[in-house]
């Protein structure tokens, strides 16, 4: 039976206004590019989170999964999916026989449905909020998802104690948590020494590099407002800085492997369609070398993590990650 969550248990306002913010794809890349949009960034990710350029942070996981147990999973549930590309990737590599994706956004839910069609996928899809998941319900009963993936989407999370609690009981005993997340400061809020660094390499760079699609060039770079952030998204970095701390209430943290996201994400958003040539290939790298420089020297914090975790037993002790990154 394919599970359908109460309407009752949404919250509509919140669900309009991510309906606007995140309904349309169009809309995200209207500007411009972003960074997770370069190879050499997401390589870069990539041997900075799994040692492997090649390996995703994603097959990464499964790997280790599969070195535990037998794949594929039974069941898997995505958190906040979007357009839905994590669930399409575990199900093309066949990595779990069941997968469930939810996400506020009725809109958003579409494409992703459409999506997954396209590509000839079985997916169930439903709409349903993170801070009341629908525990209980038809295909929601305690104890039914081998793993739960979130994946740009748990930062965006209010009450994370709740919903790390029903995380817990949704899966088997010992169930596995994947999470790939911004965790940096709430809703944006970026120190001024960030700010700094951030407009110091953009001045750096040629005109021609920092143009958007409209011929717009990207100027000096603020610190959003709270009101600002919040007026697009209500969601967006509500607790950001809470997401790797309340982890440990229940789950064990086998993996947590920072990564940048502190100036990249930042300062290519829109303008990273710039890089994507050969002649700009030197830029990117000595940007890339910069804010490592930067996370080196402790100038700045890594804002961004991919965390691997098990349900811990009841009688478990405290979380005790194997690796503090790379």
């Amino acid at each position: 039976m394919s599970p359908v969550p109460s309407s009752t248990a949404l919250d509509q306002d919140l669900a309009a206004h991510l309906d606007s913010a995140w309904g349309d794809p169009a809309t995200w890349l209207a500007h411009g590019l972003q960074w997770l949009h370069l190879d050499a960034v997401r390589e870069h990710i990539q041997e900075q989170v799994t040692g492997d350029a090649a390996v995703s942070p994603l097959e990464w996981f499964f790997q280790t999964v599969g070195a535990a147990q037998p794949l594929p999973l039974r069941r898997v549930l995505v958190l906040g999916c979007g357009q839905g590309t994590v669930e399409r990737q575990v199900a093309r590599a066949g990595w779990a026989n069941e997968i469930v994706a939810i996400d506020l956004s009725a809109k958003v839910l579409a494409v992703a449905r459409a999506n997954a069609a396209a590509d000839g996928l079985a997916i169930q899809y439903l709409q349903a909020d993170m801070n009341h998941l629908p525990l209980g319900q038809p295909g929601f009963e305690p104890a039914s998802f081998d793993a739960v993936l979130g994946v740009s989407s748990v930062h965006h999370c209010a009450d994370l104690e709740h919903l790390y609690a029903s995380l817990h009981r949704l899966l088997v005993p010992t169930g596995w948590l994947f999470l790939d997340e911004y965790v940096g400061p709430d809703r944006f809020q970026f120190p001024d020494h960030q700010v700094r660094f951030l407009n110091q390499l953009l001045d750096l760079l040629p005109g021609h590099l920092r143009s958007l699609y409209d011929g717009r060039v990207k100027g000096n770079l603020s610190r959003p407002t709270v009101e600002a952030v919040v007026a697009i998204d209500p969601s967006e970095a509500v607790r950001s800085s809470q997401v790797l701390p309340l982890l440990g209430r229940h789950f064990d943290v086998l993996q947590r492997r920072p990564y940048g996201g502190a100036i990249l994400r930042v300062l290519l958003s829109d303008i990273a369609q710039n890089f994507q040539d050969a002649a700009a290939r030197p830029w990117l790298q000595a940007l890339l070398g910069a804010e490592e420089e930067l996370f080196r020297t402790g100038r700045l914090q890594r804002d961004m993590a991919c965390v691997m975790a098990r349900a811990r037993s009841q009688r478990g002790g405290a979380s005790r990650p194997s690796s503090a990154g790379r």
